[in-house]
C-alpha cells in the first residue's frame, strides 16, 4: 500500500516580540524610543502590529 501524503499546508503563527526587542530593532530606529512606548502599551506584537499602531497614530497626526 502507498501512503499518501499529508497536501495540507502549515500555517505558521506570527513570530511576537517583546516590546523592548521591537523599540531596540532596526525597523524601529526612526522612532523616539520614549514616545513608541506609550503607544505600544502590550508586552508582546508582531512586528506588523507594531507598525500598525505607530503608522497609524503618525498618520493621524499628519492629516491634522
Amino acid at each position: 500500500m502507498s501512503k499518501a501524503k499529508d497536501t495540507k499546508k502549515t500555517v505558521r503563527e506570527p513570530v511576537k516580540f517583546n516590546r523592548e526587542a521591537l523599540l531596540a530593532s532596526k525597523e524601529f530606529s526612526g522612532y523616539q524610543p520614549d514616545f513608541a512606548k506609550v503607544l505600544l502599551t502590550k508586552p508582546e506584537y508582531t512586528l506588523e502590529e507594531a507598525k500598525e499602531i505607530v503608522d497609524k497614530f503618525f498618520e493621524n497626526k499628519e492629516e491634522k
